[in-house]
C-alpha cells in the first residue's frame, strides 16, 4: 500500500476528496439533490482517494527499480 507516497499528490487527492464530500454534504443539507452534482461529486471522492493511494514517488526514467 503507498498511502500518502507523494505528499503533492496527497494533497491534490484530500482536496479533491474533500470538495466532492461538502458538496454532497451541502446538498444534504439543503434537501435539493442535483444529480449531475452527485456524479461530480462521486467523481471527484473516488478520484481523490486514488490520488492518495497513487505510487508516484520514485519516478526516475527507469534506473531505480519500480518492482517492490
Amino acid at each position: 500500500m503507498n498511502f500518502g507516497a507523494n505528499w503533492k499528490t496527497t494533497a491534490g487527492g484530500a482536496a479533491s476528496a474533500l470538495g466532492g464530500a461538502a458538496d454532497f454534504l451541502t446538498q444534504l443539507s439543503t434537501g435539493h439533490w442535483d444529480p449531475a452534482r452527485l456524479m461530480a461529486d462521486w467523481t471527484a471522492v473516488t478520484a481523490g482517494i486514488g490520488l492518495i493511494f497513487a505510487k508516484d514517488q520514485n519516478v526516475t526514467g527507469g534506473t531505480v527499480n519500480q518492482n517492490q
